[in-house]
C-alpha cells in the first residue's frame, strides 16, 4: 500500500473515490460535520488529504490539520476511514509518514481522537492516552 498526500490541485478528482470513506466520517461525527462540510475543510486549506492506495485502488483516507497551541504546534488527524484491514497492514507506514511530515512542517507532536480500536495501533506507535471523550447527545 500506499499513502499520499493529496496536492490541493487533485482535490476534485480524488473526491469520487472517498465518498464510502467520507461518509463514514459523518456517520462517525455523530451530527458535528456532514459530508459537505468535511469536504470543505479540503477546499477552504484548512485540512490536508491523504490517500491509501493499494492496486491503484483507493483504500483509506485521513485528513490532517496543524493546529497551533499557544506555547507547541502539532499535527491533527481530523477524519480517518479505511477498508477493514488497512490499519493493520499499513499502520506502521502511515505513522511514520505523518510524523515525518509533521517533523518537516516544524510540529512537534501529533494528536488525534479515535474509536476504543485504535489503541493497540497508537500504543504500537508510540501514543499515550491522555484523554477519553465520553458523549452524550440530545435534541435540542
Amino acid at each position: 500500500m500506499e499513502f499520499y498526500l493529496v496536492p490541493h490541485s487533485f482535490i476534485t478528482r480524488t473526491l469520487p473515490h472517498l465518498v464510502p470513506f467520507l461518509e463514514k466520517s459523518e456517520y462517525w461525527a455523530n451530527g458535528r460535520a456532514s459530508v459537505d462540510d468535511i469536504v470543505g475543510f479540503l477546499y477552504s486549506g484548512q485540512m490536508n488529504l491523504w490517500v491509501g492506495v493499494y492496486e491503484g485502488i483507493v483504500v483509506g483516507y485521513l485528513m490532517t490539520e496543524i493546529k497551533q497551541y499557544p506555547k507547541k504546534k502539532l499535527l491533527n488527524v481530523q477524519y480517518c476511514a479505511a477498508d477493514t484491514g488497512v490499519l493493520e497492514k499499513a499502520g506502521e507506514k502511515v505513522f511514520g509518514i505523518l510524523e515525518q511530515f509533521a517533523k518537516d512542517v516544524g510540529c512537534s507532536g501529533i494528536e488525534f481522537f479515535g474509536r476504543p480500536g485504535w489503541a493497540p495501533h497508537a500504543k504500537n506507535q508510540g501514543f499515550d492516552t491522555r484523554t477519553v471523550v465520553y458523549e452524550k447527545h440530545f435534541e435540542v
